[in-house]
């Protein structure tokens, strides 16, 4: 199909007319974002992403939401959450909250991301750039970004439930206060027991990444850049070995972090932002890092399932 005809198909499909008229103010790869969510759901790749994570998120890690009834579910809203370690939850994740809210999170990703994988865009992602990302929100959508990007990914396992921002992380503060949306924070629990990496194991083993934090802490002019680069692209290939993990993995919604954007200065909103998103994540991963109790909740609920069935089968 040509680019004309493409982009008469998404315009037909987007049925509000204010947010059409949003969307036209982009290129025709952004305007896919604009989209509503039941066609994005029921599109090829979302279907093919389905097949792939649903129903194993679903039966190996029995995946749930808790907390949805929070949102509004007429109005913008930037949910905030922190890295994993390896990455293996975010399609997932975005797939399964879909099926069970009905609602598609638009992610704000890497604008490298978008390059190397543009397939990711037919799911609603866009770089992450303060314009698009603040249309999509005053137009109603849900919208997602981790702030502390590949930088908290690659912090170690032992800080793999501490919230690691740089501090020059402050865009989505700016656009939550220019949308006039609620930031909302994200905890999936149990996330870093999900997958075990052989490689990022014993780089955390050996307090590498340590080292390598304590190197870009420094932040030597030039080096820095370079060791960002090298480090993030070799802890992202490395990401792709996995070895799944039946941990049960919970997405917990905390409350709306409280802010006035007419007396509070961004800088106060980020810091209230990282506040509340470490509380949520203390309180709902009290124990930590745990293979065996991410594990033992997963057998846990499998055996109260049982035992519900057995009993029905009874009273029958």
């Amino acid at each position: 199909m040509d680019i004309i005809g493409m982009q008469k198909k998404i315009d037909r499909q987007i049925r509000d007319p204010v947010v059409k008229t949003e969307a036209e103010r982009y290129s025709l790869r952004t305007r896919l974002a604009f989209l509503p969510d039941d066609v994005i759901g029921q599109s090829w790749f979302f279907r093919l992403l389905t097949f792939l994570y649903y129903y194993f998120f679903v039966f190996f890690h029995a995946f749930e939401v808790v907390g949805i009834e929070k949102i509004d579910p007429d109005s913008g809203c930037l949910f905030i959450a922190r890295h994993s370690t390896h990455n293996g939850d975010i399609l997932g994740t975005l797939v399964c909250f879909y099926h069970k809210t009905g609602r598609v999170l638009r992610p704000l990703i890497h604008r490298y991301l978008t390059k190397f994988f543009p397939f990711l865009r037919l799911m609603g992602a866009v770089p992450g750039e303060p314009k698009s990302a603040t249309s999509l929100l005053k137009s109603g959508f849900w919208v997602a970004v981790v702030p502390g990007g590949a930088d908290e990914g690659m912090i170690g396992h032992e800080n793999a439930y501490k919230v690691c921002w740089p501090k020059k992380r402050k865009g989505f503060a700016h656009v939550a206060v220019d949308a006039q949306v609620p930031i909302v924070p994200l905890f999936l629990a149990n996330v870093d027991e999900m997958r075990w990496n052989p490689l990022l194991s014993l780089w955390n083993f050996l307090g590498l990444g340590r080292q390598f934090s304590y190197v870009l802490d420094l932040n030597i002019p030039i080096l820095h850049s370079v060791l960002l680069i090298i480090g993030s692209t070799v802890w992202f290939l490395a990401t792709f070995i996995q070895i799944p993990i039946p941990a049960k993995l919970t997405l917990y919604i905390g409350d709306p972090v409280q802010y006035d954007p007419s007396k509070d200065s961004i800088d106060d909103i980020v810091q209230r932002s990282h506040a509340d998103l470490q509380r949520l994540i203390n309180r709902c991963q009290p124990q930590g890092r745990s293979y065996s109790n991410a594990v033992k909740e997963r057998f846990a609920g499998l055996l109260n399932c049982w035992k519900s069935t057995l009993l029905e089968v009874k009273s029958h």
